[in-house]
């Protein structure tokens, strides 16, 4: 019995170790879970790194088994977002300091391009003329030289009238851009004016558009009754002169336009439909030597009456200057004051801008 007894003993307790041995199992074949991959970053704002994505963290195997594999720590950074365009100032004003889309480094991975720059300076107005950026193949703004003298890069052209007083000059008590324009200051008829080379433009010094504003000092002086006062503006000078901008004031105070020569055998006159105020006015004109050809603008509008072509009585030729300041036919009752400012030339017309 006492045997038995044991045996069955040693039996059970057997069953119960083989039992417990086959829960455990070898280390090998539990296997744990891996983490999840770590998400990908937010995008990033503008000038910002996208965010780090953050892995779940693994779940481990059984008591026995392998480690679980821990999910990616870190996600792929965003693309960042571009800054916004720059708007230009209005008026000639600076433009907004948000500027463009971002010139810095950046775009996509780690946060987006940097603030565009500063928005450029706006046109318009007075802004939008001088010879700044310009590109005609003359351009004078009377900018350089000193108040009294002549700009530079020109030289005096004498009148018939002795060029006495000598009234031309740059001045800085009115101008259409910048800080001076040039000034006739006189009732000398036949005074001095100024003129400049046209060597360099080649081909354009004989057909080209032109550009001059001009402001009339107010009120202008008037001639008796019945009488004029005729005033060239500016001229084009070659083996004779060829009045591009010219006028001729009635005794009521309104004036005409004309194309004229020394010797007043050509050309044509418009209705006296204008009159000289405190106003700047700007004048264009186009020459063609080679067809004889002629057409005046004043503020951007043709005066159709002037226009001309295939007029060899013009006396058209090959011009050496272009000559600026007023040149007086008759004696004023007082001095006729005059400035210019912002002269162009070019094979384009300009308009008045």
């Amino acid at each position: 019995m006492g045997n038995a007894f044991d045996s069955q003993k040693i039996w059970r307790l057997a069953a119960l170790l083989a039992g417990w041995c086959a829960a455990c199992g070898s280390g090998s074949s539990g296997s744990g879970t891996g983490g999840k991959t770590g998400a990908a970053g937010a995008v990033g704002s503008a000038g910002h790194a996208g965010g780090a994505g953050t892995g779940d963290a693994g779940t481990g195997g059984s008591v026995a088994g392998t480690s679980g594999s821990g999910g990616a720590s870190t996600g792929t950074g965003g693309t960042g977002t571009a800054g916004t365009v720059g708007t230009g100032g209005a008026g000639g004003a600076g433009g907004s300091t948000a500027g463009s889309t971002g010139t810095g480094t950046g775009g996509s991975g780690p946060g987006g391009s940097q603030g565009g720059s500063s928005g450029g300076g706006g046109g318009g107005g007075v802004a939008a003329l001088g010879c700044a950026g310009k590109t005609y193949k003359l351009c004078e703004d009377f900018e350089t030289g000193t108040v009294g003298g002549l700009p530079t890069g020109w030289t005096a052209l004498d009148g018939y009238g002795g060029d006495a007083a000598k009234g031309v000059g740059l001045a800085n008590d009115q101008f259409r851009s910048g800080g001076m324009s040039l000034k006739s200051d006189s009732m000398t008829p036949g005074e001095e004016r100024i003129q400049r080379s046209l060597a360099s433009l080649g081909a354009t010094a004989t057909k080209h558009w032109g550009r001059i504003f001009y402001k009339v000092q107010s009120p202008a002086p008037l001639p008796a009754s019945g009488a004029v006062i005729h005033v060239t503006l500016t001229a084009l000078e070659g083996t004779t002169e060829n009045r591009v901008v010219d006028t001729v004031e009635a005794s009521n105070g309104t004036h005409q336009f004309l194309f004229n020569v020394p010797d007043d055998s050509c050309c044509n006159g418009s209705a006296y439909s204008w009159s000289f105020d405190a106003n700047w006015h700007c004048a264009e004109w186009y020459v063609d030597v080679s067809s004889n050809s002629y057409r005046f603008f004043t503020d951007n509008t043709e005066v159709t009456s002037l226009a001309f072509t295939g007029n060899t009585t013009a006396k058209m030729s090959n011009y050496t200057s272009v000559a600026v300041g007023a040149e007086f036919y008759q004696t004023p009752p007082s001095p006729f004051v005059i400035w210019f400012d912002d002269l162009a030339i070019d094979d384009n017309q300009i308009h008045c801008q």
